[in-house]
């Protein structure tokens, strides 16, 4: 399969077709409601594009890559053979066993249109609704990641929401403490050794092992303190809610573990 078209022109869309394309698939269409969105990712793939459904010609394999709540509309209007979308939140039966071949090709990772990320290093997760279809997916998957892992739309959804804690949800720690900075003049690079020396702990061990802090330590004479230093009311329950979280997590730890 090695003509594609691509459903989207996002930040997923647009990292996957520039990764089959660098990988020699051949970009046959790519389609968006916004037809200048379209005509950019197009024009980065030598492929052609579409606002239209209807428009879409037939090729190997169609890619949606598009928001969770426009994958449904998009197979209510899509004709096709080889179909797959890129959801980790979005089960198989979605399809409706609508077409022969359909499936799911979720890459784990978090994509930027602007910042192109190395897919090469992705893990990919892959479902289907039969054997056959399933070898081709790996097969393409593979050409693009090291990767690829085979797995029902129930794992999926429990990885993708451990993803959403891990990433999402860390990331916005990031953007509060971005903001505490800012009140002092203090640029967010101070934090970026701390950062990776956090993520280097927890290449090989269990993050619950390595925890540390005033929650770990259970210093309340801090915690009150930065309780007190708190003025908007949402990030002092955020705070409150992660230091008990903590609390109780160590507090589960058997001895001999």
């Amino acid at each position: 399969m090695k003509n594609i078209s691509i459903i989207g022109s996002g930040n997923v869309a647009t990292n996957l077709a520039l990764s089959l394309k660098k990988n020699f698939f051949c970009i046959h269409q790519i389609y968006s409601r916004n037809i200048k969105n379209a005509a950019n990712l197009a024009s980065l793939v030598n492929a052609k594009y579409t606002s239209k459904i209807t428009e879409i010609e037939k090729v190997d394999l169609i890619i949606i890559a598009v928001s969770d709540d426009a994958i449904i509309q998009i197979i209510e209007n899509l004709k096709g053979t080889n179909i797959v979308h890129t959801s980790g939140s979005v089960g198989l039966d979605i399809f409706n066993n609508k077409y022969k071949n359909y499936g799911v090709l979720y890459p784990l990772q978090t994509f930027n249109k602007k910042n192109a990320v190395d897919i090469k290093h992705t893990p990919i997760l892959i479902e289907s609704n039969n054997f056959e279809f399933e070898k081709k997916l790996v097969k393409i998957a593979s050409i693009i990641s090291d990767n690829i892992f085979i797995l029902n739309s129930e794992e999926r959804e429990k990885i993708h929401l451990a993803a959403v804690f891990a990433c999402n949800f860390s990331n916005h720690m990031y953007t509060i403490a971005n903001n505490i900075l800012k009140k002092t003049n203090v640029d967010f690079s101070i934090l970026m050794p701390l950062i990776k020396q956090n993520i280097s702990k927890i290449k090989n061990n269990n993050p619950l092992k390595v925890q540390t802090g005033p929650a770990k330590r259970k210093d309340f004479n801090v915690i009150k303190k930065h309780i007190q230093q708190i003025n908007d009311n949402q990030i002092k329950m955020i705070y409150k809610l992660i230091t008990q979280s903590i609390i109780e997590a160590d507090e589960k730890i058997q001895p001999n573990e």
